[in-house]
């Protein structure tokens, strides 16, 4: 769509995390000159990725113009799914979603969620709500950790049908859009960088409760990967012979107490004050998630700390209740403690992080590390199928 310098990613990211944006203080969150800025702008401008104001106080002289994106400029497409259930989501460059769709499904397969989103694709560009060539491309948020490289994900064990393959391939075999990957915690911790409880913070740690227990870390507003796009592994603190603070645990927890819930939107029935079983799990999770969470903060010193996922937003801010007490962060004269917040996004921040995920990768990301890489997207011009 475009070619863009390192410089004018930078200074696009910043307009996208911080703006509307002076230009002085653009030049001193990007450390370059003002010449600099004001070349980039210009050069900038003719993309139409952003527009400046007019913002006038009553005084005499110039008005301050800041600059922003121009959210119509753009628009992706993010796909999130449990074991059951996908949710498929239009969003611009500036975090609206125009559309969104959910379909239940028999089983989560490359075939089944490939052709989901072919049909919403059509729809919304049939319908006019994406000019042509505005599309930048589509990004799945998808549960598990990358193995062997950026191509290839170990899928949570309750998708079967995703692991062990090179899904970047097959996803993209099966789109004419550029296909984005990204782990779902990740996803959803660039959600609530871009729209979310974390909007405003620089540094947090995102703990995504979904089938397991995962999370994603903002560092000085941007997604931080890792050499190997695992950071943010929160759930290896605990053991898997053991009960966990997981969505997994949550279902079987309830189905001992004879709650047949089996996937996450089946929560949405319950009240955490009237269902006893389901307070007592919220008591101990949060038990664990404070207890691991502390040292997990003291090792990264975050801003915040924001819990979200699958769980419905009561259950987000049960364990946020829980965490934030006696015993969390403690230790240590002195030491401020970094904000404990639910999500504001609940189950959508990973939907929209999914999308946000080809806007980092084509305007934002440079080969800074921890970066989301250029090249973790295929760039192949594949037929669809």
């Amino acid at each position: 769509m475009v070619d863009l310098t390192a410089s004018e990613r930078q200074v696009l990211d910043i307009i996208w995390r911080r703006g509307p944006i002076a230009r002085g203080d653009l030049a001193t969150a990007t450390g370059l000159t003002g010449a600099t800025i004001t070349r980039v702008i210009q050069s900038v401008s003719r993309t139409k990725l952003i527009t400046d104001t007019v913002l006038r106080d009553g005084m005499r002289g110039q008005p301050v113009r800041p600059l922003q994106i121009v959210p119509h400029a753009a628009y992706s497409i993010g796909v999130y799914f449990s074991h059951h259930h996908a949710e498929i989501g239009l969003v611009d460059l500036g975090g609206t979603i125009h559309a969104i769709a959910r379909h239940q499904i028999l089983e989560a397969d490359v075939e089944s969620i490939s052709k989901l989103t072919r049909d919403f694709v059509d729809k919304v560009v049939g319908d006019g709500l994406v000019p042509k060539g505005q599309l930048v491309g589509i990004g799945l948020a998808l549960p598990g950790d990358f193995i062997g490289g950026p191509r290839r994900l170990n899928a949570h064990a309750f998708f079967p049908k995703l692991r062990d393959r090179d899904l970047y391939a097959e996803f993209q075999a099966r789109s004419s859009y550029k296909v984005f990957i990204e782990n779902d915690a990740a996803s959803a911790a660039l959600g609530e960088r871009a729209l979310g409880s974390g909007h405003d913070i620089d540094s947090f740690i995102f703990v995504h409760v979904g089938h397991g227990i995962g999370g994603g870390i903002i560092l000085n507003g941007k997604l931080y990967r890792g050499t190997n796009g695992n950071a943010g592994m929160v759930g290896i603190q605990f053991p898997n012979d053991k009960p966990r603070p997981s969505g997994q645990d949550l279902f079987a927890h309830l189905q001992q107490h004879n709650f047949e819930i089996n996937d996450f939107n089946e929560l949405d029935r319950l009240q955490v004050h009237g269902c006893p079983p389901l307070k007592s799990w919220i008591r101990r999770a949060g038990m664990q998630l404070r207890q691991q969470l502390s040292i997990t903060a003291r090792l990264i010193d975050p801003s915040a700390i924001i819990i979200g996922g699958r769980i419905p937003s009561a259950i987000a801010q049960g364990l946020t209740a829980e965490i934030d007490g006696p015993g969390f962060c403690d230790e240590g004269q002195g030491f401020s403690k970094p904000r404990v917040l639910a999500s504001t996004l609940g189950p959508m921040a990973g939907l929209v992080g999914a999308a946000c995920v080809p806007f980092v990768d084509t305007f934002f990301a440079t080969k800074e590390a921890g970066a989301i890489a250029p090249q973790l997207a295929i760039n192949a011009s594949l037929q669809r199928i």
